[in-house]
């Protein structure tokens, strides 16, 4: 039976950008040609509502199926003020790096590192002209974080409800960079050991 990669994105923290974080994922893994599923476990919908748009070349649903996906990787989307650290193996917290944002990340980390997940840090938005935000990040990536730049593609992409992957993004500024980042980030999560052969 084939063996599916669960990865959950979660930081208790609202607007850290795991919504943008998950589907740019699983849209990556198209590229490789893995079959993705995203799980959007937040109320307000944000990865339900770029599906519905039709711009997706994956499917995203809104609660977990009763029956084994055929997935090559499920991300679970988790919501805010989410507390509870999440069943799966491996999480990737994305935080933005201003001190308030940070102090949560912090002990969202402590919590799950306490019960030995393996974590992959991401810096969103990072802000590298403001003294205080790079010194998060440049402690953070010498801790082994990767970061993604800020920058309007993201934005850009939203506003019409799809991934930085989408071909209409081939031109945007800077469309090679942040992609590669993204790529760079899945490509950890897809070579960790911990994967997860489900029960039929």
């Amino acid at each position: 039976m084939k063996l599916i990669k669960l990865v959950s994105i979660w930081n208790p923290k609202g607007g850290q950008g795991k919504s943008t974080l998950a589907i740019n994922l699983a849209a990556a893994s198209v590229e490789l040609g893995l079959k993705p599923l995203v799980i959007c476990q937040d109320p307000q919908g944000t990865s339900l509502l770029y599906y519905k748009s039709g711009n997706l070349p994956f499917e995203v649903i809104d609660s977990v199926p009763s029956h084994r996906p055929e997935a090559d990787i499920v991300i679970f989307d988790h919501q805010a003020s989410d507390w509870e650290v999440p069943a799966n193996n491996l999480i990737v917290m994305p935080l933005k790096p201003a001190r308030d944002q940070y102090a949560t990340y912090i002990d969202a980390y402590r919590r799950a590192e306490l019960l030995g997940k393996r974590i992959i840090t991401v810096v969103t938005d990072g802000q590298e002209h403001r003294a205080s935000e790079k010194q998060t990040m440049d402690y953070l990536k010498n801790k082994g974080a990767y970061a993604i730049a800020a920058s309007g593609v993201f934005s850009r992409a939203a506003s019409e409800y799809m991934t930085i992957f989408d071909p209409k993004m081939n031109k945007a500024y800077k469309i090679k960079e942040r992609r590669m980042e993204i790529n760079k980030i899945l490509a950890n999560i897809l070579i960790e050991n911990e994967e997860v052969k489900n029960n039929d």
